[in-house]
């Protein structure tokens, strides 16, 4: 699936579906812009998004308490 990533000031701050709503996000951003000196720089990142499963884990083999070898 392609996931646009916004970022501001280089730390992620949402993803869209599409660049269309990507842009209207960080328009809304830029609205809660309080000072003109101080604007943020936003970025978009276009990727595809994967999702990695864990591996399973082995389970150490059960020791028995006072057995000798």
């Amino acid at each position: 699936m392609e996931r646009c990533y916004i970022f501001k000031d280089g730390i992620q701050q949402a993803s869209t579906a599409t660049r269309e709503s990507a842009l209207e996000l960080i328009r809304e951003y830029q609205k809660l812009e309080t000072h003109p000196i101080l604007r943020a720089e936003f970025s978009i990142i276009t990727g595809e998004e994967e999702f990695i499963p864990y591996l399973p884990q082995r389970k150490p083999p059960k020791r028995t308490c006072g057995m000798e070898r």
